[in-house]
């Protein structure tokens, strides 16, 4: 791996170490809250309806699904690296989430959740699983749609404001702190950008 690319992997695994080091304490702790409350503040039946079906496609529900279909065409079309890449990213990430939750065991906020969740908080899971698979989606994007820039550029941003909505969806369901979304999103980075520079030279 070339030494230009390093920056992307150690800066996210930095950032998250930060956020670990530091949820504790007591001024993270107060703007968590702050941060939660105001979520519940603004809370309306249409927010809510609208949240927890964003939240749905953040879940494994609908993840699975996609990749598992994604699969099915990448090896028709005979691109198995692809197909292996996308199957790491997708299984990896949420492999070493779980592995995260249960190291920092982060009890979830106990204010007025709106759906139940069992696992420990730190980092979200929806947020890391989405920035990891959502993320690798825009990356496969820019590999087999380099004619069509326009197209690849509203799907990006479209996969963009929807990453950034389920981490939203789960403050506003009370069953995340915003460290933990900030958390999930640079750990998903991190893994998303070693694994395709591991498999880069094996994508067609």
């Amino acid at each position: 791996m070339k030494q230009r690319h390093l920056p992307f992997i150690i800066l996210p695994i930095l950032f998250f170490l930060l956020l670990a080091f530091i949820y504790k304490t007591s001024v993270i702790k107060g703007l968590d809250l702050v941060i939660t409350l105001s979520a519940i503040d603004i809370r309306t039946d249409r927010l809510t309806s609208f949240f927890i079906t964003v939240t749905e496609i953040g879940s494994w529900h609908v993840m699975a699904p996609i990749w598992f279909i994604l699969l099915i065409l990448l090896m028709v079309l005979k691109k198995a690296g692809t197909a292996i890449f996308l199957t790491v990213v997708f299984w990896g990430s949420r492999t070493l989430n779980w592995l995260l939750k249960e190291t920092f065991d982060r009890p979830r906020p106990e204010i007025d959740q709106l759906v139940h969740e069992a696992h420990y908080s730190f980092p979200s899971g929806h947020a890391m699983n989405s920035m990891a698979f959502y993320g690798c989606l825009a990356l496969l994007l820019v590999i087999y749609c380099r004619e069509k820039k326009t197209l690849r550029l509203t799907i990006h941003i479209l996969l963009l404001i929807l990453i950034l909505l389920i981490g939203t969806s789960r403050i506003y369901l009370g069953v995340h702190y915003f460290t933990d979304i900030l958390a999930g999103y640079s750990m998903g980075f991190a893994w998303l950008y070693v694994t395709y520079q591991l498999f880069r030279q094996k994508i067609q």
